[in-house]
C-alpha cells in the first residue's frame, strides 16, 4: 500500500512538475510566434514606408534582437539557477516575459513616434530576449532533473512541446483575430490583442511559485557542495576551466534546434503568404494544423530516444533532414496548397524526430553543478548565432538568387554541422 501511494505521489509530483513548466514556457514562446504571425504587419507600423522587403527585413531585425539579447539574460539566469534554485530562476523568468509581453500590445506606431517607435519594439523584445535567456533553459533543466533516469527523454520532451504549445496558442489567437475582424481592423487594433492578453501570465507565475520545489538532484548536489571539506569554486571559473568541452559540444549539437526551429516557425508563415503567395487564411491554416502535429511528434520523438538511445535516433534524423531538405522546398515551390502543407510536415517530422530528445541530451553533457549555467550559455549562444538571424538570412537568400527554394540550404548546413557534433558526442558521459 505504501509503495502503491508512493507511486501515485510521484506521478502527482511530475503531473505539477509537467503542467507548470509547459505552462510557463509556452507564455514564453507564445510572443515569438504572435510576433512572427504578424510580423509583416508590425513591419509596415513600425518601420518607414518603402519596399516590402525591407520591412519585413526590419521586422525580423526586430525579432533577432531579443534573441541577441538571450546570451546576457542566460549569464544571468544560470548563474541565479544554479547559485540559489531552479524554481527561483524559472519564477523570475515568467514574469519578466509577461509584463514585456503585454506592453507591446500597447506600443505607439512609426506614424506616431517616427523612428522612436522602432527603437521603443528594439527595446522590449530585448528584455523578452533577457527572460528567455533563462526561461527555456530553466524549463529544460527542470524537467530533466525531476525526471528519472529511465524517463529523461520523455519527460525533458515537455520542454520543446511548450514551445509548439506557445506557437499553437500564438496560432489559434492570430487566426480569430483575422477571422473575426477586417484586415483594416487588424492593422489598426486587432494585432494588438494577443500581445496584451499575455497579462495573465502572472497567475501562472504565482502557481509556479506555490506548487514548485527544486530538483532532488540540485539540491543534493547543494548539500554535498556544503559538506565537501575542498574550498569552494567559482561558478564561472569551474565551468569554464573544467566543462568548457561541454559548452562548446552544446553549442554545435543546438545549431540545428537555433537555425531549425526559427525557420519553421518564424520564416514558414511570411515565406508561405510572401514569397509563395499562399492566402493568408490558408497560410495560418496550414501553420496551425502542423503545429499541432508538431507537438505531438516532439513528444513521441522523446519517448522513442528512450528505448532506441538518444545519439542514434538524432543522428539518424539529422543526416536524413539534410539530405532531403531541397528537395522538400522544391516539392512545395509551385505554392499549391497541399504540397505546401505535406512539404512544411515533412520537415517538422524530420526535425521533432531530433527535437525531441535534444534537451536530455544537452542536459546530459555537464554535470550537476554547472548544468544551468552551462546549458544556459551555450543553448542561447546558438540561438543568437545560428538562430536569430535565419528568417532574415533566409529572406535575403531568395532575394539575391530569385530562387524560392534556397531556404532550404539553411536546413542541410545547419543539420550537417549538428550531425558531425552528434558523431563525436559519446552518449552518457558528462564532459
Amino acid at each position: 500500500m505504501n509503495a502503491a501511494k508512493k507511486e501515485y505521489d510521484e506521478k502527482a509530483r511530475m503531473r505539477r512538475v509537467i503542467i507548470s513548466c509547459v505552462a510557463g514556457s509556452a507564455l514564453e514562446w507564445y510572443d515569438f510566434a504572435v510576433y512572427g504571425f504578424f510580423a509583416t504587419i508590425i513591419g509596415r507600423l513600425f518601420f518607414p514606408p518603402g519596399d516590402s522587403f525591407q520591412q519585413i527585413i526590419a521586422s525580423f531585425g526586430a525579432f533577432a534582437s531579443g534573441l541577441i539579447a538571450r546570451p546576457v539574460g542566460a549569464v544571468l539566469f544560470g548563474y541565479i539557477g544554479d547559485k540559489f534554485g531552479r524554481k527561483t530562476a524559472l519564477l523570475i523568468s515568467i514574469y519578466m516575459m509577461a509584463i514585456p509581453t503585454a506592453l507591446m500590445g500597447l506600443l505607439p506606431t512609426y506614424n506616431i513616434m517616427g523612428y522612436w517607435a522602432g527603437i521603443l519594439l528594439i527595446s522590449i523584445r530585448i528584455l523578452q530576449g533577457l527572460a528567455l535567456g533563462g526561461g527555456f533553459t530553466g524549463t529544460i533543466v527542470f524537467l530533466y532533473e525531476h525526471s528519472e533516469e529511465k524517463k529523461k527523454a520523455t519527460y525533458s520532451a515537455w520542454a520543446p512541446f511548450s514551445l509548439v504549445t506557445g506557437f499553437i496558442l500564438g496560432a489559434f489567437i492570430a487566426t480569430s483575430v483575422d477571422a473575426l475582424l477586417a484586415q483594416e481592423q487588424v492593422e489598426m487594433f486587432g494585432w494588438r490583442i494577443p500581445f496584451i492578453l499575455s497579462f495573465f501570465g502572472i497567475f501562472i507565475g504565482k502557481y509556479v511559485k506555490k506548487k514548485l520545489e527544486d530538483p532532488k538532484e540540485f539540491l543534493n548536489q547543494q548539500r554535498k557542495d556544503q559538506k565537501s571539506k575542498k574550498p569552494p569554486q567559482g561558478l564561472w571559473s569551474n565551468l569554464f576551466r573544467n566543462h568548457w568541452k561541454g559548452v562548446i559540444l552544446v553549442i554545435i549539437t543546438d545549431t540545428l534546434t537555433a537555425c531549425g526551429y526559427f525557420l519553421i516557425s518564424i520564416f514558414f508563415t511570411t515565406y508561405f503568404e510572401n514569397i509563395l503567395h499562399l492566402e493568408r487564411n490558408k497560410t495560418l491554416l496550414i501553420q496551425s494544423i502542423n503545429m499541432i502535429l508538431f507537438a505531438c511528434f516532439i513528444l513521441l520523438g522523446g519517448w522513442l530516444a528512450d528505448r532506441l538511445g538518444k545519439r542514434r535516433q538524432m543522428l539518424w534524423a539529422t543526416v536524413t533532414l539534410a539530405v532531403l531538405a531541397y528537395p522538400i522546398f522544391l516539392f512545395m515551390e509551385d505554392g499549391v496548397p497541399a504540397r505546401v502543407f505535406l512539404g512544411e510536415l515533412a520537415v517538422i517530422f524530420l526535425f521533432s524526430i531530433y527535437y525531441g530528445p535534444i534537451p536530455a541530451a544537452i542536459c546530459s553533457m555537464l554535470p550537476t553543478k554547472v548544468r544551468l549555467a552551462g546549458v544556459s550559455i551555450a543553448h542561447n549562444f546558438a540561438m543568437a548565432a545560428f538562430g536569430a538571424y535565419a528568417p532574415t538570412l533566409a529572406t535575403y537568400l531568395i532575394k539575391w538568387s530569385g530562387n524560392t527554394a534556397i531556404p532550404a540550404v539553411l536546413f542541410v548546413l545547419a543539420a550537417g554541422t549538428t550531425a558531425l557534433a552528434l558523431w563525436q558526442w559519446e552518449e552518457g558521459r558528462e564532459y
